[in-house]
């Protein structure tokens, strides 16, 4: 209902029955209050989880993780969480159950749960443009020398050349918005002007997917945190420290003193409070994190 008619209303209602508002327009009133409220704090959980993926997203994009394969990714997992919490008597999976709750059809659910998902990489449509240019780069036999070896190819102009293979392999892109991806990454050589594949080069997710594998238990262990708060556990046991630097020489020696000093507090714990480990089925992981943030508030490291 338009405010401005409550205004009037209640004026009128005020007038003629003072202190009392009409119960339907209250009711009205009220559910238009607990609507907004609702929608605020789903546009503030949104906001969060957008801000997550998008940091998330610069890794996953360095590690060869396509949209699309995340997307299978993500709809596997959340079937499989939402089958831990469909389960009847007898431990089988209520798959009507997780359909309500993801959304998803009961057919994909089924195909979900029964593991009949594509994996990573088995898929060219799940690569990325440029894992798909190299990998066409690397197989077919126009693109190959004599020796079955990427061969060198001109830039365009060619009948055989990195604007065909692109135009091939890459799907609706320009071949040189291609080339400076494949250049950032450092896997291809311009010779003149022709392009060489560097071949030591050629697994572009190798260093990213390590970092991925390296912050993959500390989001997990932080992700835990969450639940186990949000089912009424004790609050999460997360605390933050924030220095400020005046610019960024004093920035990095902080960043120093911080590393040094957290390592020298875990190994303390370590040495104080973990004794013999043997036979002992339970653990306590203690996660660290030193962030330098520049001034502006963006990623500076």
């Amino acid at each position: 209902m338009n405010m401005s008619k409550y205004s009037t209303a209640l004026a009128t209602a005020r007038r003629n029955k003072p202190n009392k508002l009409p119960r339907r327009m209250a009711r009205e009133m009220e559910a238009s209050k607990s609507t907004k409220q609702a929608r605020g704090r789903l546009v503030r959980r949104d906001a969060g989880v957008k801000e997550l993926l998008t940091e998330l997203a610069v890794v996953l994009l360095q590690a060869g993780v396509t949209p699309k394969h995340f997307a299978e990714l993500a709809k596997q997992a959340f079937v499989e969480a939402a089958g831990t919490l469909s389960k009847f008597s007898n431990g089988k999976i209520n798959r009507s159950r997780v359909a309500v709750m993801t959304g998803l059809s009961r057919v994909e659910v089924k195909r979900l749960l029964t593991g009949r998902v594509a994996l990573t990489g088995s898929l060219p449509a799940q690569q990325s443009r440029g894992e798909r240019v190299i990998s066409g780069w690397m197989s077919d036999h126009r693109f190959l020398d004599s020796r079955g070896r990427p061969q060198r190819l001109p830039i365009a102009g060619a009948r055989v050349s990195f604007a065909s293979l692109v135009k091939k392999f890459g799907g609706d892109v320009p071949h040189r918005a291609v080339l400076e991806e494949l250049r950032r990454l450092r896997v291809v050589r311009q010779i003149g002007s022709s392009l060489e594949l560097d071949e030591r080069r050629q697994l572009l997710s190798g260093p990213a997917a390590a970092s991925l594998s390296a912050l993959i238990p500390a989001l997990i262990d932080g992700i835990r945190l969450a639940v186990k708060a949000a089912s009424g556990g004790p609050a999460p046991l997360i605390h933050r420290l924030t220095l400020k630097a005046r610019d960024v020489v004093e920035l990095a020696v902080l960043e120093e003193r911080a590393t040094v000093g957290i390592t020298s507090l875990l190994e303390g714990l370590k040495g104080s409070l973990q004794g013999a480990s043997d036979g002992k089925k339970h653990s306590l992981t203690v996660t660290a994190f030193v962030i330098e943030r520049a001034i502006n508030n963006r990623r500076s490291g």
